[in-house]
Order: C-alpha cells, then structure tokens, then sequence
C-alpha cells in the first residue's frame, strides 16, 4: 500500500471528505491512481469512473480556451471588455484589459456574492457590468481572487466564437484533449445510468436540498450550470489528460496541446509581491499555496471549493491530482488546504525527478 494510499484512507477517517480520486503522472502518463472512501453518505465506493464537480478547476478550461483564440490571433491579453462586448463601454470595467482578469488584478471587490440578489442570469450579469470597482483599474493593484472575473472572460470567449460556453470549451479543449466525460450539467447531459456515479457535494441551504448532478457553485447555478468560472464535472482519467498535456507543452510544444511560448506565458508569475503569486489563471507556488513543502517554486495548480486540486510540476516533470467532495455533506470542514499540501509532499517524495 502506497503512503499517498494510507494517507488518504486516513482522511477519509478523519472526515477530511467522504472519498476521493486521485492520480500522480507525468507528461508520458499515470505513475499511480486510486479511489478511496465512499461517494457520500448511504453511498457505495468511489470508483475510477467517479464524476466530480471540478468547481473553480472550470477556470483552467476558460483560460485555456481564451489562449487557443490568442494562438489563432483573435485575441490579445491587452485587448480591454469593452472591445469584445460594446455594452460595456462607458461603464467601470470597460476599459480594463483581459490580462486583469486572467491574473485576478481585476477591480472587482471582493466577496460581492452576486447570488444573493441576483435571481436571474440576467440580473447577475447586469450586477457585473453596472457593479462597484475598485479605484485601480489598470490591473497593476493587488490579487483579489474573483468569480466574476471569469464569469466575464467565460462571455468573451464565446463571444468570439459565437456560440454558447459549453459548445466553446468542448470544442476548444475537451475534444482535443480527448476528455469524453467532462461536461456542464451532466444530470442533463449524461444518461441517466450516469447519474450514480456522480459524487453528491452539499446539503445546499440556498437551495434547500442535496446537490448532485448541477453545480455547487451559486452564481455559475444561476447561470444555469455553464460559466466561464465553474461547472464543469470530471472523472480523475480526464483529468490527467489535461495535466499531460500541460506538461507535455512546457516540455517540448512539438505538436502539444498549448504552442510552448503560450504555456510558459500561462505559468509566469505575473504578480510577485501583489499578495498572491499568479500566472494566467494558475496559482504559482509561494506562500499560502496549496503547493506543499516539496514541489519547486515553478510548480503551479489550481483548487476548486468542491475539494478538487491540480498541482503541475515542470522541474519534477510531475502532476497531482485529487477529486474529492469534501463539502459533503456541509462545507464546514477546513481541513482540505492540508491535506492538498501534504497530498503534493507524498506525490513529490514518491515520483518527483531529481528527489
């Protein structure tokens, strides 16, 4: 039994979450995989083939749309909203570039919670364009983490393709990653034989009821379940494509998924000293990351409320990968940040190059 294995047993005793995937890879494939622990409370065990809500990990899928239109010059990061989307003109965030988005140095204030009084997409968006800014923005202020943000870079993006965001990604991103069973709204998406194998998330108050097959997230809900900054579900084999790929590309980008330049773009620390390392989208290792002790100071990732993480290292040559509901039945249960980090630590110990 591995140490990654006894670990996460442990968690699962610890009520850490119910269950989880995981896998650890590199660009030539998975190093080792694994299921622990049940799909929810009643529930049987997790399976390979197990769904999970990716919550914010759906930002990776925007980002990685947005750079696709960059590859083909649809695009510049420079470019500002209101180029895109005319309606924006003259309004607060009109003028600011997609590069603020894409770091988090938006002027978006932060923890607006737009759910609370907006009860159609309509009125959530309008809250967005109409909303109140920070005094900053050209994008050179501090890293606030926002939802919004991609909410707004998710209708860009499809704006530029014409046509709606699930459409967009699938075609940008899962079909040429070969990800068949990463979709939005998979209880209507997916045959209803599927549905099982989804992991429930919360016992939702807003909602009043148990979530499985839609989306946890409250504004990407009231988007009805397709939004640039959650709502995609994944299995843990999906996933490692995408984490492959990522590698693949920063390795060699020879016939890769992202041209080299774009992904090195995509995992340059764009903020140092603005109170949170970040790339295009990804979190780069630094203090407060969920990167652990062992990953190298190149490595990036992402982490999703669901209790989902990505964990990419290129100097290791190295992913990491957990799919959990760790806010099953509720989300009052801190203990995931360390469990990540020392989930990263085994991985590093275990496959990571030049240990």
């Amino acid at each position: 039994m591995s140490k990654i294995r006894r670990y996460l047993e442990r968690c699962v005793n610890e009520e850490v979450f119910p269950g989880a995937c995981w896998a650890i890879g590199n660009g030539a494939g998975v190093l080792e995989k694994g299921t622990v622990g049940l799909l929810g409370n009643g529930l049987g065990p997790v399976a390979e083939d197990s769904i999970y809500d990716l919550a914010s990990l759906t930002k990776i899928f925007t980002a990685l749309a947005l750079m696709k239109q960059l590859e083909e010059g649809l695009l510049r990061l420079e470019d500002s909203v209101e180029y895109f989307l005319p309606s924006y003109k003259g309004c607060p965030l009109g003028e600011v570039p997609l590069f603020a988005f894409m770091t988090h140095t938006a002027p978006i204030p932060r923890g607006t919670h737009l759910y609370r009084y907006a009860k159609t997409r309509g009125d959530l968006l309008e809250a967005i364009r109409s909303g109140p800014v920070r005094s900053d923005i050209s994008g050179s202020g501090s890293v606030v983490y926002s939802c919004e943000a991609f909410i707004l870079l998710g209708m860009i993006a499809s704006v530029i393709d014409a046509v709606p965001l699930d459409v967009l990604v699938r075609r940008r991103v899962l079909k040429p990653l070969g990800m068949e069973e990463t979709c939005f709204n998979p209880s209507a998406s997916l045959p209803a034989s599927h549905m099982e194998r989804i992991a429930p998330t919360e016992e939702c108050p807003l909602r009043g009821r148990l979530i499985r097959g839609e989306v946890h997230d409250e504004n990407a809900g009231i988007m009805g379940g397709v939004s640039g900054n959650a709502g995609l579900f994944s299995t843990i084999a999906d996933m490692t494509r995408l984490a492959g790929a990522m590698l693949v590309s920063l390795e060699s980008g020879d016939g890769a998924f992202l041209h080299r330049a774009s992904a090195e773009l995509m995992i340059r620390n764009h903020t140092p000293g603005r109170g949170e390392n970040r790339g295009l989208c990804w979190v780069i290792a630094g203090p407060g990351s969920a990167a652990g002790d062992l990953m190298s100071m190149r490595s990036f990732g992402h982490t999703g409320f669901t209790g989902t993480s990505l964990w990419i290292d290129p100097e290791r040559k190295l992913y990491a990968l957990l799919l959990s509901n760790r806010i099953h039945p509720n989300r009052d249960n801190p203990g995931i940040f360390r469990t990540r980090q020392i989930f990263h630590n085994l991985a590093v110990l275990e496959y990571g190059e030049g240990v």
